[in-house]
């Protein structure tokens, strides 16, 4: 269960405002500090709604890119784990994305990946900013090492050639995946750093997952 700082603050929270408003219904008949319960109970509930908005908001980006790495693997156990913006202030990896060779169904995300991935949900696919471009297929990469493969240059690769079904599992038609698909490996991918990209990504190639196929990606 993902259970973070913001999930026991909201819990606190609704504890308090559950709290303060059967206090503020046992004395509503006493005049002293009516207005003071009042204002305790307004701002309670507004903090509760708050901290339940984004939690909620949290859980919610969780499940879309979770859905996401599903239009690339046929693994039921496959997962996402965004990191809450806590954990990304304290968090000195750097990497975007990662995946435990001991527990391969999780894939890892930085909060940021998450929010672009979520926000390319949301949008309308015609012309998305280069975050959102590289979060999509970052999203196939690490998906890549949920399916066990390891080495980099190929887990990238394939992502490459895979990335236009996440796009589309997030909403875009065939065309704007395409695009998406295209714009990164044109873009992206050759200033990748070293070990992520490989003279065989190429139609052809030793990684071409898709030989009958005439174009590349």
């Amino acid at each position: 269960m993902d259970i973070g700082v913001l999930t026991v603050v909201t819990a606190v929270l609704a504890v308090l405002a559950v709290r303060a408003i059967v206090s503020a219904v046992r004395k509503r008949h006493l005049l002293d500090g009516g207005a003071l319960r009042t204002w305790w109970v307004v701002l309670v509930v507004i903090a509760t709604l708050v901290a339940g908005g984004f939690e909620a908001a949290h859980h919610w980006r969780q499940a879309i890119v979770t859905d996401a790495m599903a239009a690339v693997t046929d693994n039921p156990r496959a997962r996402a784990d965004c990191a809450r913006f806590s954990e990304e202030l304290f968090n000195a990896r750097a990497f975007d994305g990662y995946v435990w060779q001991d527990a391969s169904d999780v894939a890892h995300y930085m909060h940021g990946v998450c929010q672009d991935v979520a926000a390319y949900a949301r949008s309308a696919k015609l012309d998305p900013p280069l975050e959102q471009v590289a979060a999509v297929v970052l999203v196939a990469h690490e998906t890549m090492h949920v399916e066990r493969v390891w080495n980099e240059a190929e887990a990238e690769c394939r992502a490459v050639q895979l990335s236009h079904l996440v796009a589309m599992r997030l909403g875009a038609n065939e065309a704007q995946a395409r695009a998406l698909q295209a714009r990164y490996f044109a873009e992206i991918y050759p200033k990748l750093r070293e070990g992520y990209t490989s003279r065989e990504c190429r139609e052809g190639g030793a990684y071409d997952i898709f030989p009958e196929r005439a174009e590349f990606p």
